[in-house]
């Protein structure tokens, strides 16, 4: 895992020379009074391998993975971020979680051929000028203009998945489904939706 943080930063500097993304970047739902920013969103280009597997057993792993992550994401008040992968014997494995701040995460765009099949990241503690229950615009295109997954974790205790494939983010569990954080205050739970597309999660943004 460690040998795949330092081949994704090494590979950063050589996509920054060819002037492609050297980063992917997620953020947080804007607090109140911010806009949302758009991106193109990627048509069937995608960084994983052939055949990557999906489904129960990918879900499953990022849960636990990220059950375990929240502790310290909630304790340090930051977002943390990385990569599921499969490694060169087969094996389902997570890069080493990158700390952010409390609303960001950035790390090394995801190349072919490192067996990236998905991002991971959490939201960190509770903020109530966040909405941080729901992955933001942001979440879904950084995931969709590099064609692959992406597992969100909130501060109440949330899983989200970011379907490529579908290009949408639906719920895989719900509230305290993983370690939550003990000063989250629930929002107008009835609001949240259990799935969302880049315009229905615009659309949250600008009434919250």
């Amino acid at each position: 895992m460690i040998r795949l943080t330092a081949f994704l930063a090494a590979a950063s500097i050589a996509l920054a020379a060819c002037d492609a993304p050297t980063s992917q970047t997620f953020v947080q739902p804007n607090p109140k009074g911010a806009t949302s920013q758009t991106s193109q969103i990627n048509a069937g280009f995608s960084v994983a391998p052939a055949n990557a597997p999906s489904g129960p057993v990918i879900d499953n792993f990022a849960r636990n993975f990220l059950n375990t992550l929240q502790v310290r994401s909630i304790a340090e008040r930051r977002e943390h971020c990385g990569y599921f992968f499969v490694s060169s014997g087969g094996s389902l494995q997570a890069s080493t979680p990158r700390a952010g701040t409390f609303a960001s995460c950035d790390m090394p765009a995801p190349l072919a051929g490192q067996g990236i099949i998905a991002s991971y990241h959490t939201h960190g503690a509770y903020g109530r000028q966040f909405d941080n229950e729901v992955p933001s615009v942001i979440d879904l295109t950084s995931d969709f203009d590099f064609g692959i997954d992406g597992y969100v974790s909130t501060p109440g205790g949330r899983v989200w998945l970011v379907d490529f494939q579908t290009r949408s983010t639906r719920q895989l569990c719900g509230l305290r489904c993983v370690t939550s954080d003990p000063g989250f205050v629930p929002q107008d739970e009835r609001s949240i939706r259990q799935t969302y597309t880049v315009q229905t999660l615009q659309r949250r943004s600008s009434i919250f």
